[in-house]
């Protein structure tokens, strides 16, 4: 019970000198105007996506602005990193006007086995290589997907040949 008598007002008076804190600081007006609300407030928003995955709602539900466009706005206005990471909480894999790029483990020689296999998409290269410098023999790739450079040190012989046949497959080019 004596334990209980010296608890209360140290965080009593731990609780004080926060809202004191707050009421001095000038970053934050929030903070300043409803020291304790306003803490909670945060501390609500720092939790905010685990609450909204399994309680209230997705990223992309609350009007008119999303979470995410919210959550840009407010690192912009602080002067912070308004870069975050890459992906979608969007379902466009089976949106129309949305082509997804997949690698293929086979070539086309493959049945169609997906509902979609019949829909595919064909995704030029938007650089015409060698048009810059006016080439003679300048071109499109047909594919915007292709196989990056790597050393043969790193691969056998075996293997940068089928990477060749899987390229001639695909419709895609190869860099050795």
């Amino acid at each position: 019970m004596t334990w209980t008598r010296r608890a209360v007002p140290a965080v009593a008076a731990a609780v004080a000198a926060l809202a004191a804190r707050d009421l001095l600081q000038r970053d934050h007006a929030l903070l300043r105007n409803f020291p304790l609300l306003g803490r909670a407030r945060y501390l609500l928003e720092a939790i905010g996506p685990e609450l909204r995955q399994y309680i209230v709602a997705g990223n992309n539900e609350e009007r008119p602005f999303t979470r995410d466009q919210r959550r840009w706005v407010y690192a912009s206005a602080k002067k912070q990193n308004n870069y975050f990471g890459f992906g979608t909480d969007n379902d466009i894999e089976y949106t129309a006007g949305y082509p997804i790029i997949m690698h293929r483990t086979f070539g086309r020689a493959v049945p169609p086995s997906a509902p979609t296999a019949g829909h595919e998409v064909w995704l030029p290269c938007a650089k015409v290589v060698g048009a810059a410098r006016g080439r003679a023999g300048a071109f499109r790739p047909d594919s915007v997907v292709n196989i990056s450079g790597m050393s043969f040190g790193s691969l056998s012989g075996n293997a940068v040949a089928a990477l060749n046949r899987g390229a001639a497959l695909a419709g895609c080019l190869q860099n050795t």
